[in-house]
């Protein structure tokens, strides 16, 4: 699964930073870590996120992440099909901001589609959740070349779905 592909990389002394998590499916398939920050925007998603049982203590915060402030230094942020909500200006500060919560070498996973196969479907996606979940996004963005312009280095990458999704890991400069 596209979500978990490289939760190998998940160490059992590491601060994890999950942002835009949803209802959290994935968690149950995460390795257990020292604790784990949860940011996301919707009560409703966070009620369902609360539910998964794992093995890791998590924090739940509910807050837009381009306010979010921590006096802690993750060792990997996880952003599962989050970036794709921005324009481009908030795209480069929430990579930003993600990067700040970051040691040099931090880990960053990022989950996203692929918009350069199936355009059509990955666009008719995207429509659907900017009119249903009020994205600001008018369109989906090659999130890779935000990334690598915003000091981080790929280290590797998995595509799935007929490449409609990719996950990425990637290592803070």
């Amino acid at each position: 699964m596209a979500t978990e592909h490289f939760f190998e990389e998940v160490g059992c002394e590491d601060n994890v930073l999950v942002i835009g998590g949803g209802t959290g499916r994935f968690l149950t398939q995460m390795p257990p870590c020292a604790g784990i920050t949860y940011v996301e925007k919707s009560p409703a998603m966070i009620r369902k996120a609360k539910t998964r049982q794992v093995d890791s203590t998590i924090e739940f915060l509910e807050s837009d992440f381009l306010t979010f402030e921590s006096s802690k230094v993750f060792d990997l942020v996880i952003c599962p099909f989050f970036l794709d909500c921005f324009n481009a200006s908030n795209l480069n500060r929430a990579i930003e901001v993600i990067g700040d919560h970051l040691p040099e070498k931090g880990k960053l996973i990022v989950i996203d589609f692929q918009p350069v196969t199936r355009i059509w479907l990955i666009n008719l996606m995207h429509l659907f959740f900017r009119v249903f979940a009020a994205l600001e996004s008018k369109r989906m963005k090659n999130i890779h070349h935000f990334v690598i312009q915003n000091r981080f280095s790929e280290v590797k990458e998995a595509f799935f779905h007929e490449n409609m999704i990719f996950s990425r890991l990637y290592r803070n400069l």
